[in-house]
């Protein structure tokens, strides 16, 4: 790691400034003994100081004052920085002289800050200086303290919640809203739609909260109790289970293709009544056999409900066997694609949505339409509610059934899922 160096006994993690940034950043490097004599210890600790510096270089490279003012508010607080202070107490003065020459370079164009004579420039450079002597709290360096708190949540979730604080503070403001600044930030978002704005809310509360606790803020948050605007009219479809008929075209349209995993994969969905991450994520070793029935274990599911067994269906053992004995990585659907979520449905999502278009099928039908269907076909075979939800791995309704019953036997199942037919 070039990072690390020797200096006497002790290793010490230094990254120079491009000459550029200096001024911004008030030194020409960034550097902290490490102490420790092993030179592997010190390339781990000075792994994260390095990255800590590459971003703050990187925020002072970003064009705009405010960037480069936070950057050298967060360079003079870090303890390095004490480096540049004598023992005097001056401490005060020196940081002033350095904002000051920061200001001359990023706002003034290298012209002495004593010969300010526009209300824009003197604006401007007291609002530098405001946010690098860090008399104003910018709220944008708090938000990695937040999303670490959240971590427990779900990826997709702590993603779009990043997505909407980021967003707010860099089209709204990075100082401290308040209730009015909100109010008239939600009017000029009401084209997003009330369900958008609610979402941001939310997302915004769960900010403001973190802030709380650290102490950044004292009030109550200013995200709360407002009036949301009334969405203008959209008629949502309401998603509906595939017809018999509806299947079967599926089936005969996918079967004239050369797309084989888009084929087992609806054949799947219609003798399972699984979601479709569910079936991507089927491992060879996932078939088993439980009370002298062959199953699928589901053990990745969005739900405690969807953690289950499903017992093979009799049209779909041979399909099983053969996607078993072809498996190259292990799954039981091939897929080629992975998102940043680590889910594999994403492209075979996609080319169902083709599919059934190509069909004239619209938004009222999806892949998760199919689980409708073998949960409609369950009913009308006469399987009764509880024995259904354990196929499909719903939660039940009841308190008897739900809370104390340890649930179907794989005969039962088995019977239940043989009714099937299309």
């Amino acid at each position: 790691m070039g990072f690390v160096v020797k200096r006497g006994e002790n290793y010490s993690a230094r990254l120079a400034i491009p000459k550029a940034l200096r001024p911004i950043l008030g030194q020409n490097e960034f550097k902290k003994s490490l102490g420790t004599t092993s030179k592997k210890e010190a390339e781990l600790i000075a792994a994260p100081l390095v990255l800590r510096w590459k971003k703050l270089i990187e925020e002072a490279r970003v064009d705009g004052a405010t960037a480069k003012a936070k950057a050298l508010r967060r360079t003079l607080s870090d303890t390095k920085a004490s480096d540049l202070i004598d023992e005097d107490g001056a401490m005060e003065v020196v940081r002033g002289i350095i904002i000051e020459e920061a200001i001359e370079t990023a706002i003034l164009g290298g012209r002495d800050i004593n010969s300010i004579d526009s209300k824009s420039d003197r604006a401007a450079a007291k609002a530098f200086y405001d946010i690098a002597s860090g008399q104003v709290v910018t709220l944008d360096d708090y938000v990695d303290g937040w999303l670490a708190s959240i971590s427990h949540l779900k990826a997709r979730t702590i993603n779009q919640m990043k997505r909407d604080v980021v967003s707010f503070l860099k089209e709204e403001t990075s100082h401290i809203p308040t209730r009015e600044t909100i109010a008239a930030w939600i009017r000029a978002s009401k084209s997003s739609g009330a369900k958008s704005i609610k979402r941001k809310l939310g997302s915004l509360g769960s900010f403001w909260e973190y802030l709380l606790v650290e102490g950044v803020v004292t009030d109550l948050s200013p995200f709360q109790g407002h009036k949301l605007p009334r969405d203008v009219s959209k008629t949502k479809p309401i998603r509906r289970a595939f017809g018999n008929d509806e299947c079967l075209a599926l089936m005969a349209k996918v079967s004239q293709s050369n797309d084989t995993a888009l084929a087992d994969l609806i054949a799947l969905g219609l003798y399972t009544g699984a979601r479709i991450e569910e079936l991507c994520r089927l491992r060879v070793g996932d078939i088993i056999v439980e009370d002298n029935h062959r199953a699928l274990r589901i053990d990745k599911s969005k739900t405690q409900a969807g953690t289950r067994t499903v017992p093979l269906h009799p049209a779909i053992t041979d399909l099983v066997d053969r996607l078993a004995a072809d498996s190259k990585d292990g799954y039981l659907v091939f897929s080629k694609s992975k998102n940043q979520y680590d889910e594999r449905s994403t492209g075979l999502g996609r080319r169902f949505g083709r599919l059934k278009s190509s069909l004239g099928y619209g938004s009222e039908l999806v892949f998760h339409s199919l689980r409708k269907t073998v949960t409609t076909k369950l009913e009308q075979a006469g399987v009764s509610e509880g024995v259904a939800a354990d196929i499909v791995g719903h939660e039940k309704q009841t308190i008897t059934y739900g809370l104390y019953s340890g649930g179907t036997s794989m005969a039962q199942k088995m019977e239940a899922i043989s009714k099937i037919a299309y």
